[in-house]
Order: structure tokens, then C-alpha cells, then sequence
């Protein structure tokens, strides 16, 4: 049989699960082991388990198993929510994206309190036999259980849109592609976008200074990725590698940080903006040994904890509300609005930075 194993978010891969999992599978079956978000990857890098697990694309789970659909026989989604509920929900929008595409089993939490969860009669059987061989392989005694396909819950009327999010803990953020819109006051709440902008959030608090970042954007209500709480909740073991050698490649992450991995192809040096893009991007990029200029205001959320800042990296703090001024200076004039530009002397780069920001400046620190 043919097994396409999509992972989802980093805490399957840091619980240890998805490498059980995964071998277990393999003792009888061929795997094909694919995770795309960008703290999952992160995750994958810390296990050492790129060789086991494909992180090659940034994709959603329902986008990687449409392009799996004709190399694989059963798609089988491995997840750990932050409780088994709000997982079982995430599961059940998944199925809802793939309709009768493939057979789609779901794993959820299987070293806690997990579920082998089907969606239709096609996909019982594959379900049965993936509990018998985690059973005979691995003693796990996994319950399965039937489910029924959940859509986004998003209503339309007129010209504007509701989406309404579950499994949401009060106090928690709420990140719109990547851009954090506000935090939750309820459990269920509800975003609001009228012609493409957001206009309300129900059952939560909105930061209007993080809604100017989204004012040049339509947003996609039903198409937009919606996030809530830390993007990695599991500790981690980073492995941090020296600087890289400067070379000719810059990149500038602009209020986008789960979009690393994708924007920083070939580049020896990093430029973000945004206090949490920042935090987020330099965790990532320690990794790689790549240095950050980072352009702050002190507007931290903390979206990850105890992260870590490559050697060689300058963070340069400017006063509230000032490093999306700063930060598209630099883009229209330094990275002549390129997201990545060839740059052969990076020391210039840093201090031409500092001198478009230099009235803003209220602290500079090296690492």
C-alpha cells in the first residue's frame, strides 16, 4: 500500500509521534512523509529528520495531498491540536477541502488521548488497519471513530463576510496570514471583513496598529490562513549553526514571518520588520547560521517563546510605530522593492539602515 502521511504543525513532530508513527508505517508499507507549515519544518530541522520527512514545500495539508493524489492509495493526516477537540475540529475542515478526492484517514494526538478518525465507508477499512498495526507495532491502542466533514464556517451577506473560528482559548492572538489582527475574549470568535478589509472582530479585541499592515490587501475571508495561540506551543531543541560566510543574497521579511523559508532562498543576510517577525525569523534563521537586520518598535506579542538570535545579527528598535515607516524606506530604497536583491558589501547595507532610520532610533544592539 501507498501511504501519503501529511503532518500538521510542529508538536506531532516534537511529541516524538510523527518519527513513531511514521516507522511503524513503514514495517509494511511504502510512506511518503510530507509537512509544510513553517514551525513544523522548524520542528522537523530540530528532530534531525529531514531524510524521514519531506519539508521541501510550504503547503496546507489539502494542498499537499491534492498533489500526492495519484502516487498514493490512503492520505492519512497526523496532527497534535493544542486538546483533542480543536484537533478533531481541524480534521474535519481538512476532510471538508477534499470531498471524495482520496481516502482520508486522520491521526490525531496518538500519544495522549488519540483517535483514528474516517470520513466515509471508502476509508473504514484503511482506518481498521492502521489501528491494527500500531497495535502490533508500536501498542498503541488507538479508538476509531467516524466523523463527518466540516467546512469554514463563512457566511456571505453582501459585501461582507463572517468567519467564525472554534477551539479558540480567551487571551489568545489571532494571526490573519501571518498578521496578528488582535486577541480573543471567547472561544468562538467571529472575524469580520467588509469590501476585503477587516472592519470587526467579534469576540476578541482588535490592534488597529496591525490591521494598517493588511489596509493595501483584499482579503479572502474563506481562502485566508487563520492561526490562533503560539505557534509553537512544545519545547525545542534548536540546533544553532555558525554564521554563514556573507554572500551576494538579500532578503526582506516584511511583517511575513511564516513565510521564511520561502523568502530567504540563497540569502546570506535577512531584513526583517516587525517585533514578532523578527523574534520568529531569527529563531528560524539561527538554524541556518543566517544573520537578521531587524527593525523593531518594542509591539511584541510573543507569539514564540525563549527564541534565539543568529551571531552576527543587529536589531535596531525605533519608536512605536515607526518600523513599518523604517521597514518601507528600506524596501523602496535599499531593496529597490525587490524581496530579494544581490548585494556583494552587506556592512554597508547595515549602516545604510541605520542612517534612514536614525531619527527614529531609540536603541541599536549587536550580536
Amino acid at each position: 500500500m501507498r501511504i501519503g502521511i501529511i503532518l500538521h504543525g510542529p508538536e506531532i513532530v516534537d511529541e516524538g509521534s510523527a518519527e513513531r508513527i511514521i516507522r511503524i508505517l513503514l514495517k509494511e508499507h511504502d510512506v511518503t512523509a510530507k509537512l509544510g507549515g513553517t514551525m513544523g519544518r522548524t520542528a522537523v530541522l530540530d528532530a534531525g529528520l529531514e531524510e524521514l520527512i519531506d519539508i521541501s514545500q510550504g503547503m496546507t495539508p489539502s494542498q499537499t495531498i491534492n498533489t500526492l493524489k495519484d502516487s498514493i492509495d490512503v492520505a492519512v493526516l497526523l496532527n497534535h491540536g493544542k486538546t483533542l477537540e480543536t484537533g478533531l475540529h481541524f480534521g474535519r475542515i481538512v476532510a471538508s477541502k477534499l470531498g471524495s478526492l482520496i481516502p482520508f484517514v486522520h491521526i490525531e494526538r496518538p500519544d495522549i488521548d488519540g483517535r483514528i478518525i474516517y470520513y466515509d465507508q471508502r476509508a473504514k477499512l484503511f482506518a481498521e488497519h492502521f489501528r491494527c498495526i500500531l497495535m502490533k507495532h508500536g501498542n498503541y491502542d488507538l479508538p476509531v471513530e467516524k466523523s463527518s466533514p466540516l467546512p469554514l464556517q463563512v457566511e456571505n451577506e453582501g459585501d461582507t463576510v463572517i468567519r467564525r473560528l472554534a477551539g479558540v482559548f480567551p487571551g489568545e492572538n489571532i494571526r490573519l496570514d501571518g498578521i496578528i489582527i488582535g486577541h480573543a475574549t471567547s472561544a468562538q470568535p467571529e472575524i469580520v471583513c467588509r469590501g476585503g478589509k477587516v472592519v470587526e472582530l467579534r469576540g476578541g479585541i482588535m490592534k488597529p496598529h496591525s490591521l494598517e499592515k493588511l489596509k493595501n490587501r483584499n482579503i479572502d475571508l474563506a481562502a485566508a490562513r487563520v492561526k490562533t495561540g503560539n505557534i509553537r506551543r512544545s519545547k525545542r531543541r534548536p540546533e544553532i549553526k555558525a554564521m554563514k560566510p556573507h554572500g551576494v543574497g538579500v532578503a526582506i521579511i516584511d511583517h511575513c514571518a511564516e513565510s521564511t523559508f520561502e523568502l530567504v532562498n540563497d540569502a546570506s543576510l535577512v531584513i526583517t520588520v516587525g517585533d514578532d517577525t523578527t523574534a520568529i525569523a531569527a529563531d528560524i534563521l539561527a538554524r541556518f547560521g543566517i544573520p537578521i537586520i531587524g527593525i523593531t518598535d518594542g509591539d511584541l506579542d510573543g507569539i514564540l517563546d525563549d527564541t534565539t538570535v543568529p551571531a552576527g545579527s543587529v536589531i535596531i528598535r525605533v519608536r512605536e510605530g515607526f518600523d513599518d515607516i523604517v521597514g518601507k524606506e528600506v524596501f523602496e530604497t535599499l531593496m529597490k522593492r525587490e524581496p530579494q536583491i544581490q548585494l556583494h558589501e552587506t556592512m554597508n547595507l547595515c549602516a545604510s539602515i541605520i542612517e534612514l532610520a536614525e531619527k527614529y532610533i531609540l536603541e541599536i544592539k549587536y550580536y
